[in-house]
Protein backbone atom coordinates (compact mmCIF):
# COMPACT_ATOMS: atom_id res chain seq x y z
CA UNK A 1 0.00 0.00 0.00
CA UNK A 2 2.06 2.97 1.27
CA UNK A 3 5.86 2.96 2.76
CA UNK A 4 8.86 4.92 3.49
CA UNK A 5 15.92 7.91 8.52
CA UNK A 6 17.34 10.62 9.97
CA UNK A 7 18.31 13.35 7.65
CA UNK A 8 22.01 12.77 8.02
CA UNK A 9 21.25 8.97 7.49
CA UNK A 10 19.51 9.38 4.05
CA UNK A 11 22.38 12.19 2.70
CA UNK A 12 25.17 10.10 3.80
CA UNK A 13 23.51 7.01 1.96
CA UNK A 14 22.92 9.58 -1.21
CA UNK A 15 26.68 10.82 -1.08
CA UNK A 16 27.64 6.85 -0.73
CA UNK A 17 25.21 6.20 -4.02
CA UNK A 18 26.08 8.84 -6.53
CA UNK A 19 29.79 7.79 -5.25
CA UNK A 20 29.47 4.05 -6.74
CA UNK A 21 27.09 5.92 -10.00
CA UNK A 22 30.45 5.58 -12.26
CA UNK A 23 28.32 2.80 -14.80
CA UNK A 24 25.95 4.30 -17.28
CA UNK A 25 22.24 3.58 -16.60
CA UNK A 26 22.67 3.80 -12.75
CA UNK A 27 20.44 6.38 -10.77
CA UNK A 28 19.80 8.46 -7.44
CA UNK A 29 16.72 8.89 -6.15
CA UNK A 30 15.16 10.91 -2.85
CA UNK A 31 11.26 10.73 -2.49
CA UNK A 32 9.17 12.62 -0.39
CA UNK A 33 5.52 11.78 0.41
CA UNK A 34 3.76 13.89 2.67
CA UNK A 35 0.05 14.98 3.67
CA UNK A 36 0.89 18.85 3.57
CA UNK A 37 0.98 18.93 -0.42
CA UNK A 38 -2.91 17.78 0.41
CA UNK A 39 -3.20 20.48 3.70
CA UNK A 40 -4.41 17.01 5.64
CA UNK A 41 -2.40 15.36 8.68
CA UNK A 42 -3.13 12.44 9.44
CA UNK A 43 -3.44 8.41 8.75
CA UNK A 44 -0.06 8.11 6.24
CA UNK A 45 1.47 11.40 6.91
CA UNK A 46 5.22 11.47 5.77
CA UNK A 47 7.31 9.22 4.04
CA UNK A 48 11.31 9.60 3.21
CA UNK A 49 13.54 7.70 1.27
CA UNK A 50 17.01 7.86 -1.21
CA UNK A 51 17.10 4.82 -3.34
CA UNK A 52 20.23 3.14 -5.64
CA UNK A 53 19.32 1.65 -9.05
CA UNK A 54 21.98 -0.42 -10.92
CA UNK A 55 23.09 -0.57 -14.75
CA UNK A 56 22.39 -3.71 -15.62
CA UNK A 57 24.21 -6.38 -13.80
CA UNK A 58 26.19 -7.85 -16.57
CA UNK A 59 27.80 -3.98 -16.70
CA UNK A 60 29.85 -5.30 -13.76
CA UNK A 61 32.52 -7.13 -12.82
CA UNK A 62 32.28 -10.41 -11.16
CA UNK A 63 33.04 -9.56 -8.07
CA UNK A 64 31.34 -6.34 -7.53
CA UNK A 65 28.14 -7.04 -4.73
CA UNK A 66 25.72 -6.50 -7.54
CA UNK A 67 26.23 -9.33 -9.29
CA UNK A 68 26.86 -11.75 -6.16
CA UNK A 69 23.45 -10.45 -5.09
CA UNK A 70 21.85 -11.40 -8.26
CA UNK A 71 23.31 -14.18 -8.62
CA UNK A 72 22.12 -15.35 -5.17
CA UNK A 73 18.55 -14.77 -6.49
CA UNK A 74 19.08 -16.32 -9.63
CA UNK A 75 16.43 -18.94 -9.09
CA UNK A 76 13.68 -16.98 -8.98
CA UNK A 77 11.50 -16.52 -12.32
CA UNK A 78 12.68 -14.22 -14.71
CA UNK A 79 15.97 -12.93 -12.99
CA UNK A 80 18.63 -13.30 -15.32
CA UNK A 81 16.91 -15.85 -17.41
CA UNK A 82 17.44 -15.00 -21.43
CA UNK A 83 16.01 -12.47 -22.76
CA UNK A 84 15.75 -10.17 -19.88
CA UNK A 85 17.78 -7.79 -18.62
CA UNK A 86 18.61 -7.61 -14.59
CA UNK A 87 18.66 -4.52 -12.13
CA UNK A 88 18.49 -4.25 -8.67
CA UNK A 89 17.37 -1.37 -6.32
CA UNK A 90 18.12 -0.56 -3.04
CA UNK A 91 16.50 2.06 -0.58
CA UNK A 92 16.34 3.31 2.56
CA UNK A 93 13.50 4.25 4.04
CA UNK A 94 11.13 6.10 6.27
CA UNK A 95 7.90 6.13 7.03
CA UNK A 96 5.53 7.38 9.60
CA UNK A 97 1.72 7.19 10.34
CA UNK A 98 -0.73 9.06 12.77
CA UNK A 99 -3.95 9.54 14.39
CA UNK A 100 -6.78 12.57 13.55
CA UNK A 101 -5.81 14.46 16.24
CA UNK A 102 -2.19 14.69 16.67
CA UNK A 103 -2.09 17.52 19.48
CA UNK A 104 -4.42 14.65 21.66
CA UNK A 105 -1.61 13.06 23.78
CA UNK A 106 -3.34 9.64 24.33
CA UNK A 107 -6.06 9.56 20.79
CA UNK A 108 -9.01 7.00 20.65
CA UNK A 109 -7.69 3.12 20.66
CA UNK A 110 -10.46 2.92 17.53
CA UNK A 111 -7.86 5.73 15.26
CA UNK A 112 -4.68 4.76 13.44
CA UNK A 113 -1.59 4.04 16.11
CA UNK A 114 1.19 6.18 16.24
CA UNK A 115 3.30 3.89 13.98
CA UNK A 116 6.99 4.48 12.89
CA UNK A 117 8.79 2.05 9.73
CA UNK A 118 12.65 2.43 8.87
CA UNK A 119 14.04 -0.35 6.44
CA UNK A 120 15.73 -1.54 3.89
CA UNK A 121 14.09 -2.29 0.69
CA UNK A 122 16.04 -4.49 -1.75
CA UNK A 123 14.65 -4.84 -5.37
CA UNK A 124 15.46 -7.25 -8.05
CA UNK A 125 13.80 -6.06 -11.77
CA UNK A 126 13.75 -8.20 -14.84
CA UNK A 127 13.05 -6.44 -17.82
CA UNK A 128 11.87 -7.72 -21.46
CA UNK A 129 10.60 -5.70 -24.34
CA UNK A 130 6.85 -4.36 -22.71
CA UNK A 131 6.95 -6.59 -19.59
CA UNK A 132 8.64 -5.68 -16.26
CA UNK A 133 9.13 -7.81 -13.24
CA UNK A 134 10.13 -6.93 -9.89
CA UNK A 135 11.04 -9.05 -6.89
CA UNK A 136 11.34 -7.31 -3.22
CA UNK A 137 12.69 -8.08 0.24
CA UNK A 138 11.61 -5.30 2.81
CA UNK A 139 13.93 -5.68 6.09
CA UNK A 140 14.08 -3.20 9.02
CA UNK A 141 12.17 -2.51 12.39
CA UNK A 142 8.82 -0.55 13.37
CA UNK A 143 8.79 1.06 16.65
CA UNK A 144 10.78 4.23 18.79
CA UNK A 145 14.10 2.28 16.96
CA UNK A 146 12.80 3.76 13.86
CA UNK A 147 13.04 7.94 14.77
CA UNK A 148 9.78 8.91 13.41
CA UNK A 149 9.03 10.44 16.28
CA UNK A 150 11.82 12.77 16.23
CA UNK A 151 11.56 13.14 12.80
CA UNK A 152 8.09 14.36 12.40
CA UNK A 153 8.65 16.96 15.40
CA UNK A 154 11.53 18.15 13.62
CA UNK A 155 9.60 18.68 10.66
CA UNK A 156 6.74 20.26 12.05
CA UNK A 157 9.29 22.72 13.72
CA UNK A 158 10.12 23.97 10.51
CA UNK A 159 6.82 24.14 9.11
CA UNK A 160 5.38 25.41 12.37
CA UNK A 161 3.00 22.94 12.51
CA UNK A 162 1.12 21.53 15.36
CA UNK A 163 3.58 19.53 17.46
CA UNK A 164 2.44 15.79 18.00
CA UNK A 165 1.69 14.28 21.23
CA UNK A 166 0.71 11.11 21.21
CA UNK A 167 3.90 9.19 20.00
CA UNK A 168 4.32 7.68 23.47
CA UNK A 169 1.71 5.29 22.36
CA UNK A 170 3.32 4.05 19.27
CA UNK A 171 3.80 0.54 18.18
CA UNK A 172 6.51 -0.79 20.08
CA UNK A 173 9.66 -1.98 18.77
CA UNK A 174 9.82 -5.38 16.61
CA UNK A 175 11.30 -6.27 13.49
CA UNK A 176 10.01 -6.31 9.94
CA UNK A 177 10.01 -8.52 6.91
CA UNK A 178 8.32 -8.19 4.17
CA UNK A 179 8.81 -10.29 0.59
CA UNK A 180 6.58 -8.96 -2.85
CA UNK A 181 6.90 -9.62 -6.30
CA UNK A 182 5.22 -7.11 -9.12
CA UNK A 183 4.75 -7.29 -12.50
CA UNK A 184 3.45 -4.40 -14.94
CA UNK A 185 3.14 -4.93 -18.94
CA UNK A 186 2.73 -2.48 -21.14
CA UNK A 187 -0.78 -3.69 -22.71
CA UNK A 188 -1.06 -0.59 -25.58
CA UNK A 189 0.92 2.24 -26.45
CA UNK A 190 0.29 4.20 -29.78
CA UNK A 191 0.83 7.84 -30.84
CA UNK A 192 -1.11 11.31 -31.55
CA UNK A 193 0.37 13.25 -33.97
CA UNK A 194 3.94 13.37 -34.67
CA UNK A 195 5.31 14.00 -31.54
CA UNK A 196 3.17 12.91 -28.85
CA UNK A 197 2.68 9.36 -27.04
CA UNK A 198 0.69 7.06 -24.84
CA UNK A 199 0.59 4.37 -22.93
CA UNK A 200 -1.71 1.81 -20.91
CA UNK A 201 0.20 0.00 -18.14
CA UNK A 202 -1.65 -3.08 -15.71
CA UNK A 203 0.09 -3.80 -12.70
CA UNK A 204 -0.51 -6.14 -10.38
CA UNK A 205 1.35 -6.77 -6.97
CA UNK A 206 1.28 -9.38 -4.09
CA UNK A 207 3.37 -9.34 -0.74
CA UNK A 208 3.57 -12.00 2.13
CA UNK A 209 4.88 -10.67 5.63
CA UNK A 210 4.78 -8.81 8.84
CA UNK A 211 4.87 -5.40 7.13
CA UNK A 212 1.93 -6.36 4.53
CA UNK A 213 0.25 -9.31 3.33
CA UNK A 214 -2.18 -9.28 0.24
CA UNK A 215 -2.41 -8.35 -3.23
CA UNK A 216 -3.17 -5.54 -5.57
CA UNK A 217 -4.61 -5.30 -9.22
CA UNK A 218 -4.60 -1.93 -11.36
CA UNK A 219 -3.56 -0.29 -14.25
CA UNK A 220 -2.43 3.72 -15.24
CA UNK A 221 -2.80 5.75 -18.24
CA UNK A 222 0.39 7.58 -19.33
CA UNK A 223 0.56 10.60 -22.06
CA UNK A 224 3.33 12.97 -23.17
CA UNK A 225 6.39 13.10 -25.07
CA UNK A 226 9.53 11.35 -25.70
CA UNK A 227 8.26 8.86 -23.36
CA UNK A 228 10.81 6.98 -21.76
CA UNK A 229 10.97 3.18 -21.05
CA UNK A 230 9.90 2.74 -17.65
CA UNK A 231 7.01 0.48 -16.43
CA UNK A 232 5.50 0.02 -12.87
CA UNK A 233 6.74 3.12 -11.94
CA UNK A 234 4.34 6.13 -12.61
CA UNK A 235 1.20 6.35 -10.84
CA UNK A 236 0.72 2.81 -9.34
CA UNK A 237 3.49 2.89 -6.30
CA UNK A 238 3.25 0.05 -3.79
CA UNK A 239 5.66 2.62 -1.35
CA UNK A 240 9.13 4.00 -2.35
CA UNK A 241 9.31 2.65 -5.87
CA UNK A 242 12.65 2.85 -7.85
CA UNK A 243 10.47 1.42 -11.36
CA UNK A 244 10.52 4.94 -12.91
CA UNK A 245 14.17 4.52 -13.49
CA UNK A 246 14.59 1.04 -13.79
CA UNK A 247 17.00 1.21 -17.21
CA UNK A 248 16.33 4.48 -17.61
CA UNK A 249 19.46 6.29 -20.35
CA UNK A 250 19.85 10.22 -19.59
CA UNK A 251 18.10 12.09 -22.83
CA UNK A 252 18.76 15.00 -24.53
CA UNK A 253 15.52 15.74 -25.30
CA UNK A 254 12.90 16.98 -22.81
CA UNK A 255 10.51 14.34 -21.65
CA UNK A 256 7.09 15.63 -20.70
CA UNK A 257 4.23 12.80 -19.13
CA UNK A 258 1.23 12.97 -17.18
CA UNK A 259 -0.28 9.97 -15.67
CA UNK A 260 -3.22 9.01 -14.12
CA UNK A 261 -4.16 5.30 -12.47
CA UNK A 262 -6.41 3.56 -10.10
CA UNK A 263 -6.28 0.19 -8.14
CA UNK A 264 -7.53 -2.37 -5.59
CA UNK A 265 -6.12 -4.20 -2.52
CA UNK A 266 -7.18 -7.24 -0.77
CA UNK A 267 -5.52 -6.83 2.58
CA UNK A 268 -5.37 -9.49 5.04
CA UNK A 269 -2.40 -7.68 7.23
CA UNK A 270 -0.78 -3.97 6.85
CA UNK A 271 0.94 -3.47 10.03
CA UNK A 272 0.40 0.17 10.66
CA UNK A 273 -3.41 -0.39 11.23
CA UNK A 274 -3.26 -4.18 12.32
CA UNK A 275 -0.22 -3.49 15.16
CA UNK A 276 2.51 -5.55 15.40
CA UNK A 277 2.73 -9.42 15.49
CA UNK A 278 5.05 -10.57 18.28
CA UNK A 279 4.02 -8.22 20.90
CA UNK A 280 0.85 -6.07 22.65
CA UNK A 281 0.01 -2.99 20.42
CA UNK A 282 -2.69 -0.69 19.42
CA UNK A 283 -4.72 -1.76 16.70
CA UNK A 284 -7.82 -0.81 14.64
CA UNK A 285 -10.14 -2.93 12.37
CA UNK A 286 -8.32 -2.81 9.13
CA UNK A 287 -10.74 -2.71 5.68
CA UNK A 288 -10.19 -5.92 3.94
CA UNK A 289 -10.56 -4.39 0.27
CA UNK A 290 -8.98 -0.84 -0.17
CA UNK A 291 -9.02 1.34 -3.76
CA UNK A 292 -6.53 3.75 -5.03
CA UNK A 293 -5.91 6.44 -7.57
CA UNK A 294 -3.25 8.64 -8.23
CA UNK A 295 -2.08 11.52 -10.94
CA UNK A 296 1.13 13.63 -11.73
CA UNK A 297 3.39 14.43 -14.28
CA UNK A 298 7.20 14.09 -14.63
CA UNK A 299 9.53 16.08 -16.32
CA UNK A 300 13.54 14.43 -17.57
CA UNK A 301 15.74 16.15 -19.15
CA UNK A 302 19.60 14.75 -19.60
CA UNK A 303 20.45 13.55 -15.68
CA UNK A 304 17.73 14.88 -14.08
CA UNK A 305 13.88 13.57 -13.70
CA UNK A 306 11.71 15.72 -11.60
CA UNK A 307 7.94 14.29 -11.00
CA UNK A 308 4.62 14.75 -8.57
CA UNK A 309 2.01 13.06 -7.64
CA UNK A 310 -1.02 13.16 -5.71
CA UNK A 311 -2.33 9.73 -4.53
CA UNK A 312 -5.72 8.88 -2.73
CA UNK A 313 -7.24 6.18 -1.06
CA UNK A 314 -10.76 4.60 -0.10
CA UNK A 315 -11.35 3.89 3.57
CA UNK A 316 -8.68 1.75 5.38
CA UNK A 317 -10.12 1.37 8.39
CA UNK A 318 -13.81 1.00 9.69
CA UNK A 319 -13.54 4.06 12.52
CA UNK A 320 -11.34 6.21 10.36
CA UNK A 321 -12.20 9.66 10.57
CA UNK A 322 -10.89 11.37 7.06
CA UNK A 323 -9.42 9.95 3.96
CA UNK A 324 -5.74 8.95 3.75
CA UNK A 325 -3.96 10.93 1.01
CA UNK A 326 -1.01 12.65 0.31
CA UNK A 327 1.63 14.26 -2.33
CA UNK A 328 4.76 12.57 -3.63
CA UNK A 329 8.00 14.67 -4.51
CA UNK A 330 10.69 12.73 -5.99
CA UNK A 331 14.02 13.84 -7.68
CA UNK A 332 16.10 11.21 -9.91
CA UNK A 333 19.91 11.73 -10.74
CA UNK A 334 20.64 9.73 -13.75
CA UNK A 335 24.37 8.66 -15.20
Amino acid sequence: MKLRIQLTSIALLAVCAVGHAAEPGESVTVTLDNDVFTSSDNNYTNGLGVSWVSAEIQRYDEDRFVRKWARFWSFLPFVSDDGYDTYESWSLVQEMDTPDDIKNPNPPENDQPYAGILYVDAVLYAKKDRWAHAWELKVGVVGPAAQAEQMQKAFHRVISSDEPMGWDTQLPNEPVINIGYTVAHEAASGHVGKTAEWRVVPVGTVGLGTYFTGIGVGAYAEFGWNLVDALGGAALRAGLNSAATVGVRPTNRWSVSFFVGAAGYGVARYLPLDGTVFRDSRSVDAKSYVGQTSAGFSLRRRGLDVSLAVTRFSATFASERAKTDFGTLSVSWFR
